[in-house]
């Protein structure tokens, strides 16, 4: 038998979440690539976490003035 949680704002049993894929910010700049897990029923977020699958982001050059 499968411990089934539940939604701390809606007290719903949490059985699916829904995904998102969110940048985490670090003094105002996205430092890395993060997903955010929300309750399908009133969408409060049950958690963040940083993405392990992510591949580093390329650098940009910045753009040389003409």
């Amino acid at each position: 038998m499968a411990i089934q949680g539940e939604c701390p704002k809606c007290g719903k049993r949490v059985l699916h979440v829904h995904v998102e894929h969110v940048l985490g910010m670090v003094e105002g700049a996205s430092k890395a690539r993060c997903i955010s897990y929300s309750c399908i029923h009133c969408h409060a977020v049950l958690g963040v976490q940083m993405d392990p699958r992510a591949k580093p982001r390329a650098r940009r050059k910045p753009a040389e003035a003409d």
